[in-house]
């Protein structure tokens, strides 16, 4: 058991460290107006709507390391603060699922930076080039 907790771990670090994206120079600046939120993607909304929007705002625009780092932290301790015990408990759930679930390279609608276009710098090795394709 100690060895599956490791790997969980280790696999969120590194998720979290080496595939956020930090070509902050194509960022988009503000949020369209016809930006949508899902809420919070793949949890129930209950009474924590509002934190899953604002996350997802930052999730809409990306950024670095340190960007995502911030606004999970931000989700976090918004759902934490929400009245009743049991949101003490669901926060830490939700910010382990953002983490994981919520990298730049996963193909998600959800991931780090879904607002932006992908570089081809930064999808060179994992992209299919369809121009060649007929």
């Amino acid at each position: 058991m100690k060895k599956i907790i490791f790997i969980f771990f280790v696999l969120c670090l590194s998720s979290s460290v080496a595939f956020a994206q930090t070509n902050s120079d194509s960022a988009i600046k503000t949020i369209p107006a016809t930006f949508k939120s899902d809420g919070c993607s793949m949890f129930p909304d209950c009474k924590y709507r509002d934190c899953c929007v604002e996350h997802d705002r930052a999730y809409y625009v990306g950024g670095s390391w340190t960007q995502r780092w911030q606004a999970d932290k931000k989700l976090f301790k918004c759902v934490a603060g929400k009245k009743g015990f049991q949101h003490k408990f669901i926060a830490p759930v939700m910010w382990l699922g953002v983490r994981v679930g919520g990298v730049s390279w996963l193909p998600t609608p959800f991931r780090w930076g879904f607002g932006q276009k992908k570089s081809r710098k930064l999808c060179a090795s994992n992209c299919r080039n369809t121009s060649t394709a007929k």
